[in-house]
């Protein structure tokens, strides 16, 4: 197959690219996702997970997200909406097309998958950086006793059989998932940085409303709120974890998991943790060893990029955090970075 573009990954940010260059029309493009449904990154995820952005800030561009009973829509509500959302602008997803590697062949890119190859003018890497589970290194020290999922295997509380389970991570994920297991487990968050927690609401107004309305939302990666925001670490929105801290419900530690030994996490200033089970939320790694094109990476394997755009002649990047702003990687920020990305490339 030839095309103009080539787009990998049918997530929001691919989708979001998609929309535009069907607006344009002049250029001929497909859009590759290795999963067999789209919004399969949302339903693959733990039973009760919801968005911490309201709904009114989690639409692309064209389609508004539908309203609900609670201003926070589920994962099944997003991964629904991404389906209409394709169907909706006839946009060109091919389901079940891994890409197993992208290549320079003869001045195109090629991207070879399990159902032959495809050369393009121009790809899009849409795949988002969230691909390997990250755990530290010292988990494998730890007894085959203890039961440790990673919170992309998490589903439900019953995951867990024993009633104490260390919660590793000081995220949102960490804190949605340590306030889930309190109601039937006894739960111990530990957390590297000190947690950042940022009320919904503030006089009754959503807090992404007073975002937007500040422009912090939409500030640039270079600006001092992001820098500030960058240094200072992911804030945990809602203060339901706050509140159950406080209340002496879910035991808090700070400190870095360095180690492990036996039934123990051991963390960087030496103190041993009791862990007969383990949810480690610390997150995933980016794993582009599949883009095999001199440039595209740098020597820690990150994308190279200003703005999303490459070194490399016809490649470029969309869905990172702070491609651009501080929201690059929200659904909310898809439709300026997909719009800037589109016009890059058509001209």
């Amino acid at each position: 197959m030839d095309v103009d573009i080539l787009i990998i990954g049918a997530g929001q940010a691919g989708l979001g690219v998609g929309y535009w260059l069907s607006r344009k029309g002049s250029a001929t493009f497909a859009i590759l996702d290795g999963g067999s449904e789209l919004g399969q990154s949302w339903t693959s995820r733990w039973d009760s997970l919801s968005l911490f952005t309201p709904r009114r800030f989690s639409s692309l561009p064209g389609l508004r997200f539908p309203a609900g009973l609670d201003p926070f829509a589920t994962k099944d509500e997003v991964a629904d909406y991404l389906k209409r959302y394709a169907a909706r602008f006839d946009l060109p997803v091919e389901l079940n097309r891994r890409v197993d590697a992208v290549e320079v062949v003869e001045g195109r890119l090629k991207a070879r998958t399990d159902a032959g190859a495809v050369c393009a003018g121009h790809v899009v890497v849409a795949t988002g950086p969230f691909h390997s589970p990250y755990v530290p290194d010292g988990a494998r020290r730890l007894s085959a006793a203890v039961r440790q999922l990673h919170s992309s295997d998490y589903r439900t509380p019953v995951d867990f059989d024993n009633p104490d389970v260390v919660v590793v991570g000081g995220g949102n994920s960490a804190a949605q998932l340590a306030c889930e297991l309190a109601d039937t487990h006894r739960v111990t968050v530990v957390s590297p940085r000190p947690l950042w927690f940022l009320p919904k609401d503030v006089l009754g107004v959503d807090l992404y409303q007073w975002l937007s309305i500040t422009g912090v939302l939409n500030a640039s990666a270079t600006a001092r709120v992001s820098r500030y925001v960058r240094a200072r670490g992911d804030a945990i929105i809602g203060k339901d974890l706050e509140i159950r801290i406080k209340a002496g419900q879910v035991r808090y530690l700070r400190g870095r998991v360095v180690d492990a030994d036996g039934g123990e996490i051991i963390l960087d200033d030496g103190s041993r943790i009791a862990a007969p089970a383990v949810l480690w939320c610390t997150g995933f790694r980016p794993d582009y060893r599949w883009l095999r094109v001199p440039g595209a990476l740098d020597d820690a394997g990150e994308p190279t990029h200003e703005g999303g755009a490459s070194p490399v002649a016809g490649l470029h990047w969309m869905g990172l955090p702070w491609q651009t702003r501080l929201n690059s990687s929200l659904i909310n920020g898809v439709d300026r970075d997909a719009h800037d990305t589109v016009a890059r490339i058509t001209g």
